[in-house]
């Protein structure tokens, strides 16, 4: 299996098709949707075999596509499944991701028991490239020509996809008269090298360069910040292009829904989006850039997914390095708000679960740069995000109109107070001095009349 998106149903779904012959182990299985289920149901399973492995291909997906809590989950159900059911479980992975191994605990037996497996070199190379075609009757047209295409991937990260994607554009292009696969036809690949690159910008020339865009918001939505695969569902990825407009210059950053509106911008140069992103999107599958898989969760309708065709193309293409290379800042945070509107939308889309603050304050100023579209549910967390935080402004401003209010009813209080105080004092010094003044008025008059008019 692979990770993906949602690592504990592609497990299940492969367990469901190796236990279809075991009643109990199904019955196990489908009992529940949590890791005892899973172990239970492969225990069962293991206890009436000799042996059994697990193959989990492409585990940098866990760590690119699924948030920590996720991935603390489904490493400790692989570690139970070797512990408790008695399976080898065997991972593969790119080597820059051995380190986000060792920071799960259920995971650290994998880098201190690391066995390191390089890539074939020299004769083994050599027999993995030639002996599949010998195998079918063919033969290299010359031994310099084999040389010759060992030598250019020599010492490159990722040589044997790059190769075998060579291999069979020359096979496609091979002499079945002869049984040659040519020098012409690798000269007309472009060589090893440009074999990918050549049939991505092919590709694209026959695609229509006023719909590259497209292809670069395909592509931005296929890719994660880390710069590996992401695997995406059909309709999710094509919902992007839902509410925008594409012209020759990109996305329209200003999407509507208006009718009208919509209709002004195709007639100033934009494309009905959504259309065109399906039309292009059918061209790079069928082009072999892209590849679409259809997947089943117990008795739901499947669901069809979409990722590029291999990680090569990811570092062989050299337009779609620069465009990796372009959106490199905005990346991460696209892939967070990926996995943040996932977590939101499994769970009933609860207002706890939305950015607020800090983090939404950081979206905001995101989003301004980001020269993409979001998908439909992306939209939706943004939009929930923007009215939670509107309410929360609300709210504070009503505290604040309300503090305000009963600050100056307090203010005013204390001013009635203080001037009855006020007026209290006064009298008991105008009493104090009208009592002088009754005491001295036989004595001394003018005195007196003096206190009394005090």
């Amino acid at each position: 299996c692979t990770p993906g998106t949602a690592p504990f149903i592609g497990l299940r779904e492969v367990l469901a098709d190796e236990l279809s012959g075991d009643a109990d182990a199904m019955r196990l299985l489908v009992k529940g949707d949590d890791s005892k289920a899973l172990v239970a149901a492969v225990s069962t399973w293991r206890q009436r075999h000799d042996q059994a492995v697990l193959i989990v291909d492409q585990f940098e997906e866990l760590f690119t596509l699924s948030p920590a809590a996720v991935q603390d989950e489904f490493a400790a159900l692989l570690r139970r499944l070797v512990l408790e059911a008695d399976v080898f479980v065997l991972l593969t992975m790119r080597d820059d991701f051995l380190y986000a191994c060792h920071q799960h605990e259920a995971l650290r037996r994998v880098v201190s028991d690391l066995t390191l497996l390089g890539p074939p070199v020299g004769g083994a190379l050599r027999r993995a490239f030639v002996q599949p075609a010998t195998k079918c009757g063919y033969r290299f047209e010359d031994d310099e020509l084999v040389d010759e295409m060992l030598a250019e991937v020599e010492g490159e990260r990722g040589v044997l996809p790059v190769l075998a994607f060579a291999a069979a554009q020359v096979w496609e292009r091979r002499d079945r008269e002869n049984g040659f696969l040519t020098r012409d036809a690798y000269h007309e690949i472009g060589g090893v090298g440009g074999a990918l690159a050549r049939h991505a910008e092919v590709t694209i020339d026959r695609i229509g360069v006023e719909r590259l865009p497209i292809v670069r918001e395909l592509f931005r939505n296929l890719v994660t910040g880390e710069g590996t695969r992401a695997v995406r569902e059909w309709d999710e990825l094509l919902s992007v292009f839902n509410t925008t407009g594409v012209s020759r210059e990109g996305i329209n950053p200003s999407p509507t829904k208006d009718p009208a509106a919509a209709k002004q911008n195709v007639g100033a140069g934009f494309i009905p989006a959504h259309e065109a992103a399906e039309e292009v999107l059918r061209a790079l599958i069928d082009a072999r850039l892209l590849t679409s898989y259809e997947t089943r969760v117990d008795e739901e309708e499947p669901t069809r997914m979409v990722e590029i065709v291999h990680e090569s193309l990811l570092a062989n293409w050299p337009r779609l390095v620069r465009w990796q290379a372009q959106d490199v800042d905005g990346a991460r945070m696209r892939d967070d708000l990926r996995q943040a509107t996932r977590r939101w939308d499994e769970r009933g889309r609860p207002d706890d679960l939305l950015w607020a603050g800090t983090a939404f304050r950081e979206y905001q100023l995101w989003r301004e740069r980001y020269p993409g579209g979001l998908s439909e549910t992306e939209e939706a967390f943004a939009t929930a995000m923007t009215s939670l935080a509107e309410r929360s402004r609300r709210r504070r401003r009503a505290a604040a109109v309300a503090a305000v209010v009963v600050f100056a009813i307090v203010a005013l209080v204390f001013a009635g107070l203080w001037r009855r105080s006020v007026n209290e004092t006064r009298r008991a010094e105008a009493g104090k001095l009208l009592a002088l003044a009754r005491a001295e008025i036989d004595r001394y008059p003018t005195a007196a009349l003096a206190w009394a008019r005090k």
